[in-house]
């Protein structure tokens, strides 16, 4: 029996593994400075987002794609570290920003909405925006990504 639940904590933390070093990651610019992000775009990554992460590293943060007319609105629950929200359209342009967002350990979160159907969130380091001078208009640089279509669900 021991040597079942052995092997099968050995299989799970296997596949953990490999879901972790499958996420997909790209490269953008913002504001001439090179970011490496994780990209997701299933409802399930988009949910999970960065919940949990004791740190986020300058330069990295996490895009979220969105099927189309989707209004974002993204939440700190179970968050531990404070980020800059950019809220970016289908073209790149940066639509919204919510700079230093704390996290929230406690409801009622307040929710950060879009003012407009949004293809992609980017959450980044607090700060970033600031330390980049980002503003609404400003377009990014997301390479090739802008010519694929938008996520289904």
């Amino acid at each position: 029996m021991g040597v079942w639940i052995c092997g099968l904590a050995l299989l799970l933390s296997v596949f953990v593994a490999s879901a972790a070093a499958s996420v997909e990651r790209i490269e953008l610019m913002l504001a001439d400075q090179r970011f490496v992000v994780e990209y997701v775009a299933d409802p399930d990554s988009r949910r999970q987002g960065l919940m949990g992460r004791k740190n986020l590293a300058s330069g990295t943060g996490m895009l979220f794609d969105f099927p189309q007319g989707t209004q974002p609105a993204i939440w700190m629950r179970n968050m531990v570290i404070s980020l800059d929200l950019l809220y970016v359209d289908e073209t790149g342009e940066i639509a919204q920003i919510f700079p230093n967002v704390p996290p929230c350990s406690s409801m009622p979160c307040q929710i950060y909405h879009a003012d407009q159907p949004l293809r992609f969130v980017l959450e980044v380091p607090a700060g970033t925006a600031r330390n980049l001078g980002l503003e609404e208009g400003q377009i990014l640089d997301l390479g090739d990504l802008l010519e694929e279509p938008a996520p289904r669900w």
